[in-house]
């Protein structure tokens, strides 16, 4: 039995790619040989969709790490370290081994989505304490005299 051409999820996928043209996807899938979906070959259809599919997961997956990478940021942001053009020291707090271990840019989906609970818990308890907040102990010594008769 022949295999039914299933529009819905040719324009399903067409809503992922606002950009794109129906009749030059259709074009470029069969070779100038027609405009209309119609007149595909259920293989041809099948291809189009399925790199159509393909490119759509790779934009969601784009888009999803560009959301954590600036929920990061934001979030870095608030602990009081400069996000304006200092990928320097992104990184330098970023390499920390206590926070990820490695270079913000080469954090993948998990280890961002792992850092973002890092710093919510960070902020939770008053942020990233500086040396200049801390109060300086201060040593006094205190000198014993060497005989009990000087004074």
């Amino acid at each position: 039995m022949k295999k039914a051409k299933s529009y819905g999820r040719f324009y399903a996928l067409m809503k992922h790619h606002p950009e794109a043209d129906k009749e030059d996807l259709v074009m470029q899938f069969t070779d100038g040989r027609t405009t209309s979906l119609k007149d595909m070959s259920q293989k041809e259809f099948d291809d189009m969709c399925d790199v159509l599919e393909r490119t759509a997961t790779a934009s969601s997956q784009k888009t999803e790490l560009r959301r954590l990478r600036s929920s990061v940021l934001n979030r870095i942001q608030r602990l009081g370290i400069s996000t304006v053009d200092n990928w320097d020291g992104i990184d330098e707090f970023c390499q920390s081994a206590r926070i990820a271990g490695k270079k913000f840019a080469a954090l993948n989906t998990d280890e961002l989505k792992a850092l973002i609970g890092k710093l919510e818990a960070i902020l939770r308890k008053g942020g990233l304490k500086s040396l200049e907040d801390k109060p300086k102990q201060v040593m006094i010594p205190i000198l014993k005299p060497k005989s009990k008769y000087v004074s």
